[in-house]
């Protein structure tokens, strides 16, 4: 038989209540309640009534039966790039469908925990994984994926004082963020390339990976991407031309990553080869990452944003202008969860704290870029 889950202290913290004031509105002790809320007790039917009632709620949203630990079958995101060896996952319905995205160490500061573990071995894309708790959070979930650390302050500002729902970003490359859209494994990707050919960014990507399907871009932001550096900039770099130089060690994006696309650009375009950038032996997988092997002493370049380089207290030569978007299926831009994210980023809030963080220009934060159904 399943056990009884529950969303009481969720529910509670989104109306602004203490444990202590929705216990004297109920009637019970707040000792009876710290234990109900953390399902060590089920409520009798009075009292779930009366908890519904003071929380402005239907019992529905406050308790349900919960299956218990039975394992569910995901799609297991594919991402090259990624570990193949984690056991841990964080999972979103999308389109009907549960899909799981491995979690490595370095998301940890973006996910406060996995939704469950995978249970054996991933056959054909598809695995059995075990939930680490209901699925009733899981299957609310908003799925981003984009390397912007904006885009986390963005899904954090969206999670404030919502009840039951959530945003979860996840750090991918910009080719990584729109192959995984392009298959229906996060509900929003997030992007900064650059098409030489058509002298703008993301739509004809966008145009190219998701063909005949209508898609939204939006601008979250624009910044100047550069070199980022040791204090004092001992190598004395100037530029990507002395990326070459002997006895300069470069810390490379992985691929598919905008960064790494943008110096590789700007090395052929002065007319130098890309292959001392695109071998070099050190990977990051962001740009805070990238900013950590300089400042640890690992490297002495690697490309990254200006408010990344000054958190880490590293120099920074400016290179580029860039704008990252974020990029939706038209036929989910009325999902609620999607637009109250938009509501987000187009918010004073939002932009006030972008800006303090220096190197972003949010003006058009929440304008629409392109709508490709023109196109499709």
């Amino acid at each position: 038989m399943g056990s009884v889950g529950n969303a009481v202290g969720r529910q509670r913290a989104a109306a602004g209540l203490r444990q202590q004031e929705l216990a004297a509105r109920v009637g019970i002790s707040r000792q009876s309640l710290s234990v109900l809320e953390a399902g060590r007790s089920v409520p009798s039917t009075e009292i779930a009534l009366r908890l519904a009632r003071a929380l402005g709620c239907r019992v529905e949203d406050l308790f349900w039966v919960d299956p218990g630990r039975a394992s569910l079958t995901v799609e297991m995101a594919e991402d090259a790039t990624r570990p193949t060896d984690e056991a841990r996952v964080v999972l979103a319905s999308i389109d009907g469908r549960w899909v799981a995205h491995r979690l490595g160490a370095e998301e940890q500061s973006f996910v406060s925990a996995a939704d469950g573990l995978v249970s054996g071995r991933v056959k054909r894309g598809s695995a059995r994984v075990t939930p680490l708790d209901d699925t009733r959070a899981a299957r609310d979930t908003l799925l981003c994926a984009g390397c912007a650390p904006a885009f986390a302050i963005l899904a954090a500002r969206a999670n404030a004082n919502r009840a039951g729902e959530r945003v979860v970003w996840l750090e991918r490359s910009s080719g990584a963020a729109l192959d995984l859209l392009a298959r229906g494994q996060v509900h929003v990707a997030g992007a900064h390339l650059y098409d030489e050919t058509a002298g703008d960014f993301n739509v004809p990507f966008v145009e190219r990976r998701l063909p005949g399907r209508p898609m939204l871009v939006f601008n979250l932001a624009s910044w100047e991407a550069g070199l980022v550096v040791a204090p004092g900039n001992p190598k004395r770099i100037r530029g990507v031309r002395d990326l070459t130089r002997a006895g300069v060690s470069f810390v490379r994006r992985q691929p598919g990553a905008a960064a790494q696309d943008l110096v590789e650009r700007l090395l052929r375009r002065d007319g130098h080869s890309a292959a001392v950038v695109s071998r070099a032996r050190l990977v990051a997988h962001g740009h805070m990452e990238v900013a950590r092997l300089v400042a640890a002493g690992a490297a002495d370049v690697g490309v990254a944003l200006p408010a990344v380089a000054r958190a880490h207290g590293l120099d920074f030569i400016p290179l580029a202008e860039e704008r990252f978007d974020l990029i939706v299926a038209k036929e989910h831009a009325r999902d609620e969860r999607i637009v109250r994210l938009l509501d987000t980023l187009a918010g004073r809030g939002f932009r006030r704290e972008i800006e303090s963080l220096g190197g972003h220009i949010v003006k058009d934060a929440g304008r629409l870029i392109a709508d490709t159904t023109a196109r499709a």
